[in-house]
């Protein structure tokens, strides 16, 4: 019998314990984006006008958490931090440009409707994520594809729910058919 213990986090040098726990917590915060992302689609359907300012705080919200992880990441390989943080500001500057005119096309303009807002300012969200994740994290681009999975599968549940829905109800009329008539 050796003396070896595994390795793990009680045996693990302290640097490699606050790396794994950052990256934990920068993939949390990534996640409570994609929670805010939600909350945004109920807020857009209940108050269409003001749900603007929701959409226009999470572009700071998420540029904020992008330059966080991308200034990090900057720091680890010894890169200029005033190239990143502009880069960064320009890119999610522009998701807020995007969604004013969204909401520009919204109210004044009359071009969409309430249901198709929150759609579309959420597939501005996530093209914007994608490209932050093409651009400074990759984890940004899987936050990005979900995003627009969401904005996908939002657009085709009412369609797929009908070819889901009657099915199941026709087998379960078969069902209790064949069941009574086996009584």
């Amino acid at each position: 019998m050796s003396d070896e213990r595994p390795y793990d986090a009680d045996t693990a040098p302290a640097g490699d314990r606050s790396f794994a726990k950052k990256i934990h917590m920068e993939e949390a915060i990534l996640i409570t984006l994609m929670a805010l992302s939600a909350v945004g689609i109920g807020v857009t359907n209940f108050k269409p006008v003001d749900s603007f300012w929701y959409w226009a705080a999470m572009a700071p919200v998420f540029g904020a958490v992008s330059i966080y992880i991308g200034w990090s990441k900057a720091r680890r390989r010894g890169e200029g931090m005033s190239r990143i943080i502009w880069v960064q500001v320009l890119h999610w500057a522009g998701l807020l440009a995007a969604i004013a005119l969204i909401y520009l096309l919204f109210d004044p303009a009359g071009r969409i409707n309430n249901n198709q807002l929150a759609f579309i300012c959420l597939l501005a969200l996530a093209l914007t994520t994608f490209l932050a994740g093409v651009h400074f994290d990759w984890r940004f681009m899987i936050v990005g594809l979900v995003l627009g999975a969401c904005v996908a599968g939002a657009a085709f549940v009412e369609q797929v729910m009908w070819m889901v829905v009657i099915p199941i109800v026709a087998a379960l009329v078969l069902i209790v058919f064949w069941w009574k008539r086996s009584i």
